[in-house]
């Protein structure tokens, strides 16, 4: 029997998903819970396992396309029988074509068909390019220093490359810079890295680079936190009996105040989406965790009902995680609120853009003689000003409660 595999909903709020790379190719067995594909969320880029046993037997969606969640990506033939004799053909066939390759390697010599172009293959201005340089095509192109066939950008990309030092060139190519254009400005028998990095500095050139798979998807939400109405309250607290106990960080001591105060706040559990609320019935809080150059925020459920020790490991538990990044979809979904924590770099204040699909988000300071500076900010459309104003108060009193907490 075929199975069809849909784009899944990785996270409560995707609405479509991005093939990023098949784990298995057509004709190849699958197993029940074995990685099938990598799929890209709104969330982070993730590893989707097939839901049946059998054998991949067409690929419906290919690498680098956007489509819908429920859209069809792929086949798996789940009867046992017909899986097997499918996999035996895709076996069999890689074999029948070397076979075929041997017979016809010998007569065909295509190797000497190559040698018997008398001036290489270039266009006709690579030609005449390379007469006035004195660049021999055909030579260089057997060496495989030149493309088959060649453009005028060749040539004098390799004429000129002769001018630079190796990591002059690796520099030129990092920064898509022409070698004859910089050779042209620096005239040089010989240029170093230095005159190129020089000649960068003096010309202002950027250096380009493409963001990762997780910036990338940092990014889109971030166009989308520009659309969601927000307003911000900034308060300050006093933490010294908390940093005082040293027993856990300051962020688990807040994730836990902000969840066990939020529990009794419907308006901090609930999201706004397609022209609805979602109001949640658990108090989850999102952590913003920085790893090099990329951003996560894993989520801990459940806060209400969690000790600080448990809150404490699942912290440490998911900060790993993002370090290795190897986060799971349930890691990363059904958070309400967020915390963003910079206090550690020493940074006083400052406002949090809110995550798409969050009530709100506290931005923390650093203590300054034991007292800290949090701002919030909230979505206006699910929580007013007074209900926030009154979450924050509550949030005060449940600080200075936590003498007696243990």
């Amino acid at each position: 029997m075929e199975y069809k595999v849909v784009m899944p909903q990785l996270t409560d709020t995707m609405e479509e998903g991005k093939i990023v790379r098949w784990l298995k190719k057509e004709g190849e067995i699958v197993k029940k819970d074995e990685p099938l594909v990598e799929i890209e969320s709104d969330k982070a880029v993730m590893e989707v396992p097939s839901m049946k046993e059998g054998v991949l037997v067409k690929i419906l969606a290919e690498e680098g396309e956007e489509l819908p969640v429920g859209a069809p990506i792929a086949v798996i033939e789940t009867e046992v029988e017909k899986a097997q004799i499918t996999a035996k053909k895709v076996e069999e066939k890689p074999a029948e074509k070397e076979e075929k390759k041997e017979e016809i390697k010998i007569p065909q010599k295509k190797p000497e068909k190559k040698e018997a172009l008398p001036e290489g293959t270039a266009s006709p201005s690579a030609k005449k390019t390379a007469a006035q340089l004195g660049v021999n095509i055909k030579k260089l192109q057997e060496e495989g220093k030149l493309p088959v066939p060649a453009h005028e950008k060749d040539i004098k990309s390799y004429f000129y490359s002769r001018f630079f030092t190796k990591s002059a060139l690796e520099l030129l190519q990092r920064y898509g810079l022409s070698p004859e254009e910089v050779y042209q400005s620096v005239k040089k028998e010989r240029i170093d890295k230095k005159a190129v990095e020089k000649y960068i500095k003096e010309k202002n050139i950027p250096e380009i680079s493409a963001p990762s798979d997780i910036q990338r998807i940092l990014i889109k939400n971030l166009s989308k936190s520009t659309q969601i109405p927000v307003y911000h309250i900034t308060h300050p607290f006093d933490v010294k009996y908390l940093l005082e106990k040293k027993d856990y960080t300051l962020t688990t001591y807040l994730i836990k105040v902000f969840g066990d105060v939020m529990y009794n706040y419907p308006e901090l559990r609930t999201i706004y989406k397609e022209d609805s609320f979602y109001t949640y019935p658990t108090s989850n809080i999102s952590v913003a965790i920085a790893v090099d150059n990329e951003l996560f925020n894993p989520t801990i459920k459940n806060v209400e009902d969690k000790t600080l020790k448990e809150i404490y490991e699942k912290l440490q538990e998911i900060k790993e995680k993002a370090k290795n990044r190897n986060l799971s979809v349930e890691d990363i979904q059904g958070a309400t609120f967020s915390i963003s924590n910079l206090g550690m770099f020493g940074i006083k204040q400052f406002d949090a853009v809110i995550p798409p699909f969050h009530s709100g988000i506290a931005a923390v300071g650093t203590a300054v003689e034991g007292v800290i500076t949090i701002t919030f900010t909230f979505d206006h459309r699910v929580i007013n000003g007074a209900q926030a104003a009154q979450f924050v108060i509550d949030v005060e009193k449940k600080i200075q409660a936590m003498r007696s907490l243990k």
